[in-house]
């Protein structure tokens, strides 16, 4: 046992030394310190099941701000043992809180399992876990509630993704009882098709009536072929599901010839009585396609799709489409279309300049720039380029007494958020530190930000101050974290440090922990495929994808990485930042005919999130180049000419 101390004792030691979350506790009592290593001891007691053990240091931990924490992790541990009166009082007494939820959870899966449905119901917590739900609606189909249970069944069914085995006796009782109609089973059938699950659609045309089973059918066969949309006579009928069929035929033809699809469209639209929803689902896919060819036909047919101008979308896409065939008086046309407050928004107003200027209206265009030019933004930067102004940064950075962030820190959530931060419990912070957040006004978030910044927890900084929409504290909310390593990394693959930092800010916000959907790791988000092949390029040890958490090995290669895209599109950033987060491949495929302006290729990028990331990452740029003492390069100069694909 003394052995077994000695050594997580040296593990903390270790820790405070090397955790850059180090400086956050040096001004604790030596009793804290203390308290820290007896609650390790205490918590890997549980795992081990010493119960000796655990109950010697139990006591001297119950004014430890992780106390809760303890009682959790010993409850949790024999669980499925422990008496429903015990849970709903560890419920009860936190809560609210993170634990007690989780609890909650954990607790309505044992229910589950003992099959103790008036308990289950009774203390349900809503989830959105799609099994609980399942299972929920069962327990009140067994507590005699069918109406409640129908009302939940319903929930669950309209998805386009298939459900998990065990809402299978709760979807029979849906469709036997009649709550799941014919409707919605053609409903969801439609979701799945949208989603391109035709396996699941397959298998729901089992639940559609038989005399009407043929349509799904048919569907399908569409779907392998949209062009039978042209000889299929029972598309002849003006019926739901066969408007169904035609729009997706239609958007995937559209796809691949949009000229084509134009026409069909024009034709259809006058013989089938197509709702809304069906018409504007169609018309914003066709409307992006056509946009994306330069001639003459194209410019026809998409100047046709105006009589959904009042999508202010769609009328977005015409606008661009005008100011890149250099139309610009159809462009001012549909820059009058939009409505008062897009027309004031800092995209149109800048791009309103822009045609202004090159109209030869300079006068106009400059008092339009000069209402952006005041703004830091990604526009306001753009238009103070165009105007010849100065950057505005607005720096306004808060300044709370350490009387008031000491108040703030007796805050038993933040206590609890700072303890698991310093033991490195990044998870359990992060849940901590929003439960607090959400329970503060106004001024105690603003607060809370600065404390975080202080503790060197700079990503929940730079989350807090969003979510207070305060944008003026520049030095908290653009961080120099690891500025020797990202600097050093940066000379030495010749690039902008100022570009390496802003792809950090707007990849993990300095997560260094953070993991995407899509698997990408680390402060730079690097995928382990790609992190691998950049390793081996520089002979770098690595050995797994785990290695991406360790900040310096994922700087490493993230820095390198946009170097190598850099190089592939011959030092074009623009292009290197869309392959970042795109692709190389996808960048490649989304290259102009002609060289286009790089403020006009970036509206035309047809990703939301890509598009999006290249406004916040040059954006960002230039507030880090101001960040690192280095006077800021024009935005414009970071955005040189898009050249035709055959020129990369």
């Amino acid at each position: 046992m003394l052995h077994f101390q000695f050594k997580s004792t040296l593990s903390l030691l270790l820790f405070l030394i090397i955790s850059p979350a180090a400086q956050a506790f040096f001004d604790v009592s030596s009793e804290r310190l203390i308290q820290r290593q007896q609650y390790q001891d205490a918590i890997h007691s549980i795992k081990l099941g010493r119960l000796k053990s655990y109950n010697k240091l139990e006591p001297q931990l119950r004014d430890y701000p992780l106390y809760p924490y303890l009682k959790f992790a010993e409850l949790k541990k024999r669980l499925n043992k422990a008496s429903n009166k015990e849970v709903i009082a560890f419920i009860n007494k936190y809560a609210g809180t993170p634990l007690a939820t989780r609890l909650h959870y954990s607790w309505q899966f044992k229910l589950v399992r003992k099959k103790d449905w008036p308990t289950l119901v009774e203390n349900y917590l809503p989830s959105k876990n799609i099994k609980m739900q399942c299972n929920y609606a069962h327990a009140l189909n067994m507590q005699n509630q069918p109406m409640a249970a129908y009302d939940v069944i319903e929930q669950i069914w309209l998805t386009g993704k298939s459900l998990p085995k065990v809402c299978d006796r709760v979807i029979k009782i849906g469709l036997k009882s009649g709550r799941i109609t014919q409707d919605l089973v053609l409903e969801r059938i439609r979701l799945a098709m949208q989603g391109n699950r035709l396996q699941l659609a397959k298998y729901l045309k089992q639940y559609v009536n038989q005399q009407d089973q043929h349509w799904i059918d048919l569907w399908l066969k569409v779907r392998r072929k949209p062009q039978l949309i042209l000889s299929e006579p029972k598309l002849q009928n003006n019926i739901a599901i066969v408007r169904w069929i035609l729009v997706d035929a239609l958007i995937r033809i559209s796809k691949k010839d949009a000229l084509k699809g134009a026409k069909l469209w024009a034709g259809l639209k006058l013989k089938y009585s197509f709702n809304q929803q069906e018409e504007s689902r169609l018309v914003r896919r066709l409307t992006l396609y056509l946009s994306r060819i330069q001639d003459v036909d194209s410019i026809k047919w998409l100047n046709a799709t105006n009589y959904l101008s009042d999508d202010s979308y769609l009328t977005g896409i015409h606008i661009i489409s005008s100011i890149k065939d250099r139309d610009w008086e159809s462009a001012v046309d549909w820059l009058d279309r939009l409505n008062s407050v897009d027309r004031h928004s800092e995209k149109w107003r800048y791009w309103r300049g822009r045609v202004y200027e090159a109209m030869g209206r300079l006068e106009e265009a400059r008092n339009i720039y000069n209402l952006n030019a005041n703004e830091r933004s990604y526009y306001g930067f753009l238009a103070a380029d165009r105007n010849g102004s100065n950057y505005q940064f607005l720096d306004k950075p808060l300044i709370y007494s350490p009387e008031e962030l000491a108040t703030l820190e007796q805050n038993p959530a933040i206590l609890r958020a700072r303890e698991l931060y310093v033991l490195d419990q990044m998870v359990d912070a992060r849940r901590e530190w929003h439960y607090a957040i959400q329970r503060m006004d106004s001024t105690e978030i603003l607060m809370a930000a600065q404390t975080a910044d202080q503790w060197g927890w700079h990503d929940r900084a730079i989350i807090t101050f969003g979510q207070a929409k305060y944008w003026g504290d520049l030095k908290r909310r653009f961080p120099l974290a690891h500025q020797e390593l990202v600097v050093k990394q940066s000379q030495r693959q010749q690039i902008n440090p100022a570009w390496a930092f802003a792809i950090i800010r707007q990849e993990s916000a300095f997560t260094s922990d953070a993991r995407s959907h899509a698997g990408a790791m680390g402060l730079m988000q690097l995928l382990p495929r790609t992190a691998r092949q950049v390793a081996r390029s520089i002979r770098l040890k690595y050995r797994n994808r785990f290695d991406l958490l360790n900040i310096k090995t994922n700087v490493k290669l993230g820095v390198r990485y946009l170097k190598k895209v850099s190089d592939h599109f011959n030092g074009n950033n623009v292009l290197a930042t869309a392959a970042y987060n795109a692709g190389q491949y996808r960048v490649s495929t989304w290259l102009p005919k002609s060289a286009i302006s790089a403020d006009v290729w970036v509206e035309t990028v047809p990703f939301n999130e890509t598009r999006d990331y290249l406004k916040r990452v040059l954006t960002y740029t230039i507030i880090y180049e101001q960040r690192l003492g280095r006077p800021p390069k024009s935005i414009l100069h970071n955005m040189p000419i898009i050249q035709a694909k055959t020129k990369i």
